[in-house]
C-alpha cells in the first residue's frame, strides 16, 4: 500500500533537484533531453522505478508563457513503494530526444506513437505505428493543416532467411514458414492484422500491425468541455465502460480536490467491480468459444444476469453515463440489493459449476498450456492485470494505490505462477469470486447520505459556473484504476478551469499487443484463438 513514510524518502533524493515538485502524491521533475538516459538509470537502478507506465508528449506552441515547444512526460512507476515519478522532458523542435528503449522494450511503440502524433525527433528511425506510412500530418499538432493522408503500402511478409551458400547446411529457419491473418481471419479475432511464424509446428515468432480503428479520441478530447468529455470517454471499452468515466471524473476530483459522499464512493466501487465481472466472464467466453467447448453460452447467460442488474441501475446495459463530477448519477433503486443477492448467489454458483467442468476437461487445459511468460518478462513489457498477476507478480492498484475505501474492504488478490493462458484463466476466475465478495461487503455497510457533492448538484450551467471558479496551471495530472485487463487511466494537462489541453489515454490493451509475440511463444496454431481470447484485448482501447 503506498505509504507517505516512503514518499518523503524519495522527495528528500529528488528535492535535490532545483525542478522538482509534488502534486497528489506523485513526484515531478523537469529535464533537457541531454538529461533524460542518465535520469532514467538512476530513476531505475537508485529508486526502484523499473516500470515504463506511458509516455505522453505535448505541442506547447500555442502557450505563450511556455519557453520550449514541446514537452514528453515519463510516467513511471516503483511497484514497491507504490510511488509514482513524472520526468518532463522539454525541447524545441530542432531538438533530438534520445530513445530510451534500450532501457524499456515497451518505450519502442510509445516513442513511435509520439513520433507519428507530434513530429517529435528521436535518434533513431521511427516506423509508422497506427497511422500511414510517410505521412507529415502529425495531427496532435495545435497549428497543424489538415491534408490528405498518404497510401498505405501493401504489407509484404517477412522473409525467411536462407542459405546462400547450397553446398553447406540449410539454416534452420529456412524450414520456418509466415503466415498472415487480417481482420477478417478467426485466429485475430477481429482486432488487428497479426503475422505469424512457424517452425513449422509451433510460433516461434509474431509481429501485429494495430492501426485500423481511428476515432482520435484524444485529439476530440483536446480543449472539450469536462462535461462532454465524460460522455465521449465511456466509450473506450463498452465492456468496461464505469472504468473510464470513473476515472474521467477522479483526474478532476483529484486535481480540485473535491469530496465524494461517502456513499458515492460506494456506489462507484459497486459498480467497479459489476463491470470487471462481466469482462471477466466476457473473456471467458471467448476462451471457450474459440475452444468450441458447449460451456461459453453459459458464460454468456451469467454475464447477461450482471448486465440486467447494471441496466436496472443506469438504464443501460453497458453502464455507460454512471459517473458523475462530485459522485453517481442515481442512488440505488427500490429493490436493487435484494436482486443482487439473488444474482449473487445463482451465478457464483453456476460458476463453480462451469469451472469444475472445465478444468477436468483435457482439451481445455492441454489447450491453454504453453507460452510461460515471467513475471521478469510482464514487468519489462509494462503488462498489468491479469496477465501480470498470472506470472507471479502481486500488484493491484486497489491494494497498492487504494482509493474511496477498497483499503477497508477485506479482499484476496489471486496470483499464478508461470503466466500460462491457463493461469489466466483461474486468475480471472477467482477474480471474479472476489468482486462478488467485495461487492457484497459494501452493500452491507452502506452508508447512508447524499450521493453526489452539493456544488455538483446542479444542471450543466452550475456545474461549468463551479469549474470556472477554480484554478489550474498548466500541469500534468495522472489517475488510473485496475481495470479488468489491467491499469487504465488519463494522463491530462489542464489548461484552465475547464478544458483540458492535451490528454493522453493509458490503456491496458496496448502494452498487452505489444508484448504478444511472448504470450504465444512455442504454443501451435489451433492453441492462438484462445491464448489471444484468454488477454482481454479490446480493439477500442488501442485506438488513440
Amino acid at each position: 500500500m503506498f505509504s507517505w513514510k516512503e514518499f518523503e524518502k524519495t522527495k528528500v533524493l529528488l528535492s535535490q533537484d532545483p525542478s522538482y515538485m509534488d502534486s497528489s502524491g506523485q513526484h515531478h521533475i523537469t529535464i533537457r533531453p541531454v538529461n533524460l538516459l542518465r535520469w532514467m538509470e538512476m530513476a531505475g537502478e537508485d529508486l526502484g522505478f523499473l516500470t515504463l507506465v506511458e509516455i505522453a508528449g505535448v505541442d506547447l506552441t500555442a502557450v505563450s508563457s511556455k519557453e520550449f515547444d514541446f514537452e514528453l512526460t515519463y510516467h513511471l512507476l516503483n511497484m514497491g513503494t507504490h510511488q509514482r515519478l513524472n520526468l518532463h522532458v522539454v525541447f524545441f523542435a530542432t531538438d533530438i530526444v534520445p530513445s530510451i528503449a534500450s532501457l524499456f522494450s515497451n518505450a519502442e511503440w510509445m516513442e513511435r506513437e509520439q513520433w507519428e502524433a507530434l513530429g517529435i525527433r528521436f535518434n533513431q528511425p521511427m516506423m509508422s505505428l497506427l497511422l500511414p506510412d510517410g505521412q507529415t500530418n502529425f495531427p496532435l499538432r495545435k497549428s497543424r493543416l489538415a491534408t490528405d493522408w498518404p497510401k498505405d503500402k501493401a504489407v509484404i511478409l517477412p522473409q525467411v532467411r536462407r542459405n546462400p551458400n547450397k553446398s553447406e547446411a540449410p539454416y534452420p529457419e529456412e524450414a520456418y514458414e509466415w503466415k498472415q491473418f487480417d481482420l477478417f481471419s478467426q485466429y485475430s479475432l477481429g482486432l488487428f492484422e497479426w503475422f505469424v511464424c512457424f517452425n513449422p509446428k509451433k510460433v516461434v515468432d509474431s509481429k501485429v500491425n494495430i492501426g485500423f480503428y481511428h476515432q482520435g479520441l484524444e485529439k476530440l478530447l483536446e480543449n472539450k468541455d469536462w462535461q462532454l468529455a465524460l460522455q465521449l470517454v465511456d466509450k473506450i471499452n463498452i465492456g468496461a465502460a464505469p472504468i473510464y468515466s470513473i476515472a474521467w471524473a477522479k483526474v478532476m476530483e483529484d486535481s480540485l480536490r473535491i469530496k465524494i459522499p461517502e456513499r458515492a464512493q460506494a456506489i462507484r466501487i459497486v459498480f467497479l467491480e459489476l463491470a470487471r465481472i462481466s469482462e471477466h466472464l466476457t473473456v471467458m467466453h471467448e476462451i471457450t468459444f474459440a475452444l468450441k467447448l458447449e460451456e461459453n453460452v453459459l458464460f454468456l447467460n451469467a454475464r447477461e444476469k450482471i448486465d440486467e442488474l447494471v441496466e436496472k441501475y443506469c438504464g443501460r446495459r453497458q453502464g455507460l453515463g454512471i459517473a458523475r463530477y462530485g459522485g453517481v448519477k442515481d442512488d440505488l433503486p427500490h429493490g436493487w440489493i435484494v436482486e443482487y443477492q439473488t444474482v449473487c448467489e445463482v451465478v457464483a454458483k453456476a460458476l463453480r459449476i462451469i469451472h469444475n467442468s472445465l478444468i477436468g476437461q483435457k482439451v481445455f487445459r492441454e489447450n491453454l498450456k504453453g507460452a510461460e511468460v515471467s513475471a521478469q518478462t510482464a514487468l519489462q513489457w509494462g503488462v498489468s492485470g491479469p496477465a501480470m498477476r498470472a506470472s507471479g507478480l502481486n500488484f493491484d492498484l486497489r491494494k497498492s494505490q487504494p482509493f474511496y475505501f477498497y483499503q477497508d474492504i477485506d479482499f484476496d488478490i489471486p496470483v499464478g505462477i508461470h503466466g500460462t493462458a491457463y493461469e489466466r484463466y483461474l486468475v480471472r476466475y477467482e477474480e471474479i469470486l472476489q468482486s462478488f465478495r467485495i461487492v457484497t461487503q459494501v452493500i452491507d455497510n452502506l452508508p447512508m447520505g447524499e450521493i453526489i457533492n452539493p456544488d455538483f448538484d446542479k444542471g450543466f450551467l452550475g456545474v461549468k459556473e463551479v469549474f470556472e471558479k477554480s484554478e489550474l496551471n498548466l500541469r500534468w495530472q495522472y489517475t488510473g484504476l485496475e481495470s479488468p485487463n489491467g491499469e487504465a487511466g488519463f494522463l491530462v494537462m489542464m489548461n484552465g478551469p475547464s478544458l483540458p489541453y492535451r490528454v493522453k489515454i493509458k490503456t491496458p490493451s496496448f502494452p498487452l499487443a505489444q508484448a504478444l509475440p511472448h504470450f504465444i511463444l512455442d504454443i501451435r496454431e489451433e492453441q492462438l484463438k484462445a491464448c489471444l481470447a484468454s488477454l482481454g484485448i479490446r480493439q477500442s482501447e488501442l485506438d488513440r
